[in-house]
């Protein structure tokens, strides 16, 4: 378990509500994830804030740094997908996979990318054992107003055995954030070296 954080499921969809840290709560669990010997494989349209990757990172042992596998997310999400089963298969010990941001901020989500989330979602190492896949996207306002919160593609991703969790900031502390799990709301402080 990462610090201060619940304990990942083996498939998570994080829907974060804004800039509230969604990022942020992935690294701190790729580190947790490599100081524990592990691999991680990251995938998305941009790569992590250097100095934020600095600071979260401070505590990895720079020899250890090596197990963190960045791609970028191209426009096709099913082409960066199959690049992440590959490297999953070539890479040893690869035992979480984050994709950041998997989705488009607005509109309707492409039935293309939700298929092509099937596949890393059966993902399995080596060992018969499934690393962990955790999906990140950004949740959005209902139109009608009711149940304001809106988690993209959440129905579908749970069928696929997702567990969906919402990060939003519900006061006006700045360092302030809500985590609303299956089991439980978390309060957490955002801090230089992530939550607690």
């Amino acid at each position: 378990m990462s610090e201060g954080l619940p304990p990942l499921p083996s498939r998570l969809h994080l829907a974060v509500a804004g800039s509230v840290g969604g990022t942020t709560m992935a690294l701190q669990y790729a580190r947790e994830t490599i100081i524990s010997g592990g691999r991680v494989i990251w995938a998305s349209e941009t790569m992590p804030d250097a100095d934020r990757f600095g600071q979260l990172f401070a505590a990895v042992d720079p020899a250890h740094s090596c197990r963190f596998h960045a791609m970028e997310l191209a426009t096709e999400l099913k082409l960066t997908l199959g690049s992440v089963i590959a490297a999953s298969k070539f890479l040893p010990g690869v035992d979480l996979v984050v994709i950041d941001d998997w989705t488009t901020r607005s509109g309707k989500t492409p039935e293309s990318s939700i298929s092509a989330l099937g596949a890393i979602l059966g993902l399995e190492d080596g060992d018969d054992q499934k690393a962990k896949v955790m999906l990140i996207s950004k949740s959005y306002e209902s139109p009608t107003g009711k149940d304001s919160t809106r988690v993209r593609a959440q129905g579908r991703l749970e069928a696929m055995g997702c567990e969906t969790w919402l990060l939003s900031k519900p006061d006006e502390r700045a360092d302030g954030r809500c985590l609303k799990t299956p089991a439980g709301e978390f309060e957490l402080s955002l801090e230089e070296c992530g939550f607690s």
